[in-house]
This record gives structure tokens, sequence and C-alpha cells, in this order.
């Protein structure tokens, strides 16, 4: 039998998004810390928010919206760090996502640490991270709507339809989408699934789940090229596809150099030698290593001990998708050593990428 809640004076706050202040969202960020049931703004649609730590808001909420026991709520963060509070592990695509797409209309399912699947959102709406950092609470909302009809997005429809229900209403204007959030699954064992389609559209979302390689030498401009070429041709041959629709299979090889300068275009005996082994040389331009490539790949590959060792200092959670490309000895910089110093070391790249590929 349904619990039956007692008629609440609902609070209605306006806060225009244009100008928030801490004393216009000090009370309702105090009512929801207490265990209140709180509506709020997003740039999709309006929440409804209750505290995961108070069991009784939990109650009422799940009540309120006539969800399952077993229903998951998205968590809305105020801090992407919040994160890794909630979460062990965050795969190299999401990562990628999270700094592409938030704050936004993106939702990550993704498992915590008590091994569940949950969503994870981080709104770019200026109250609702206003609200979500002054509660200090970890915040469940799920979308605004009664019974099985399209979620709100109207505070004035709102509060006609659940006045008496909840404790305080956010009234910032019609949300900016009106429309839900997109949702990528990274439990799945594909590694990245649409589960929803929502404001984020598709492509951009297929674009940034793509496997992303990274070789790393020193100047970028000779062995970490030579193997980004060597290993698209590997790749291409495995999959049956040309080169040039790697990225539609979801692959991306990439390059950069621990000291390289960007900008430096590869030198004329790497182009010559990839071309003699049968690769489409690419006339791009070297790229200095940065935390944000680190932290976006899904394997890395260096060409010595000692770039090994740079990747992991500069990304330290970086240590278990890093290794050395030949794992018996380094490949030596072939810069200055003439031509059959470069055709020896491409040789010892394609002799170790053989086993890379079949591991892929």
């Amino acid at each position: 039998m349904p619990i039956q809640w007692p008629l609440l004076e609902t609070r209605i706050f306006t806060v225009p998004r244009t100008r928030v202040r801490t004393e216009d969202i000090a009370e309702p960020a105090k009512i929801l810390a207490a265990g209140g049931l709180v509506v709020f703004p997003t740039e999709t649609l309006y929440g409804l928010g209750a505290s995961l730590e108070r069991p009784e808001a939990m109650e009422r909420l799940m009540e309120l919206t006539k969800s399952p026991p077993d229903r998951r709520l998205t968590i809305h963060l105020g801090h992407a760090f919040e994160l890794t509070k909630h979460v062990r592990e965050v795969p190299p695509a999401a990562r990628r996502m999270i700094r592409r797409f938030w704050p936004g209309p993106l939702t990550l399912l993704l498992q915590t640490r008590e091994g569940i699947v949950r969503g994870f959102r981080l709104s770019s709406d200026e109250v609702a991270i206003a609200l979500l950092r002054a509660a200090a609470v970890p915040v469940v909302a799920p979308p605004v709507a009664v019974g099985d009809a399209p979620p709100l997005s109207d505070p004035g429809e709102i509060a006609r339809h659940f006045s008496g229900r909840i404790d305080a209403l956010i009234d910032s204007g019609p949300s900016r989408h009106s429309r839900l959030s997109t949702i990528v699954d990274f439990t799945s064992p594909k590694g990245c699934v649409i589960a929803r389609e929502g404001v984020v559209p598709r492509e951009k979302i297929e674009e940034a789940c793509r496997k992303r390689i990274l070789f790393v030498c020193t100047g970028n401009t000779c062995r970490s090229p030579m193997a980004a070429g060597l290993m698209r041709r590997a790749l291409a041959l495995r999959l049956g596809v040309p080169e040039e629709k790697l990225e539609e299979k979801g692959w991306v090889v990439e390059s950069a150099g621990v000291g390289a300068y960007d900008g430096a275009p590869a030198t004329e005996e790497a182009m010559r030698v990839v071309e003699e082994m049968g690769c489409r040389a690419r006339a791009g331009s070297s790229r200095r290593l940065t935390e944000d490539m680190i932290d976006g790949a899904d394997r890395i590959f260096t060409m010595t001990r000692a770039h090994l060792e740079q990747v992991i200092t500069m990304v330290p959670d970086a240590v278990g998708k890093s290794r050395r490309l030949d794992q018996t000895r380094d490949i030596e910089d072939p810069i200055g050593g003439g031509v059959e110093a470069y055709r020896a070391a491409a040789r010892q790249i394609k002799k170790a990428l053989d086993s890379v590929v079949k591991s892929l």
C-alpha cells in the first residue's frame, strides 16, 4: 500500500540564472541537505532532487516518482573531481567525454565502488551547480514528470502538479533544451554504448568513444611517427579496411614527444622509410606530450624506458596502460645516423608491433 505523505508547504525560490547569489541558494541547499525534496533546474529539464544520504528522502522520492525499489538514479555532481569518490575506475573514453562535454547534458553510466551501475552527471546550469556545491551531499535528481507523461521543463507547471508534495522549488524559468541528456554506458562488454540519445549528438559521442593508441618518443619527428604509420597499416590489414576507414571502425592512432616542439615536420628519412615499408606517409607535425593526451589514451607505447618513466611521472594512473613498445630493449633515436639507422629502428618497431596488434 502506498505511503500517505502529509501535504507540505512548498517553498518557491526565484533564482535567475543570470545572477546566482549565495544568499538566494542557501535555504534550498539547506533543505536538500537536511532530507527535503527540492526541484531545481538543469540545462536539460528540471530535476527532483533528494540527498542520497537521507533514507527518508529517498523513500519519499521513490514513492513520488512511482519508481521500483531497484531503480538506480543518476547522481548529480557539483564538481567533476567528486566522481572519484563514487567510482573506482574511469575509462579513458569516459575521461575524454568528461573533458569535452562536462559540465553539460551528458550522463555517464559507470560501476561504483560498491559494484553497482549508476549514472553520473555534471550540469552546466549555473543554478544547479551552485545548489549542489552549497548542499555538499550526493544528490540524485530524476526528471520531474507526472506519471508516464513526458518530463516537465516549465516551473509553473511543476508547481501546479507538485505543490504540497515537495519541500522546495527553484524557479529559474524554462529549461534551455527541454530534452533529456545523452546517456553513455561504460559498463557494457563493448566498452562504450549510447544508452539514450539526447542533447549531445550521436556522432560526437562516437568520435569520443574511439579507442586511442598513443606512441611516445622524444621529438615526435621520427620514431613515434614511424610507429604510428606502421600501426595504422597493421590495424587496417587486420580489420580488412583502408587506412582512411580506421576511425569509422573505432580506432585513432596518434604520436607525441616528451621534448617536442609543436609544429615540427617529420624527418625526410622517417617519411622515406615508412613508404619503403608499404605505409602511406603522413605529413603531420610534432606535438609535445601533455597530461590530457596521456589521460585520454587507451594504450600508450614508448620508445624507451626513460620515455615510459616520464609518462608515469606526468600521470601516475597511466601505469596500467603504458609500456615500452619493445619490451626487450629501447628503440634508439636514429637522428644523425643516416637512412640505415632509420631502417633499423623501423624494423624493430614493426617487429614489436606485430605482437601488439595481435593483443588488441
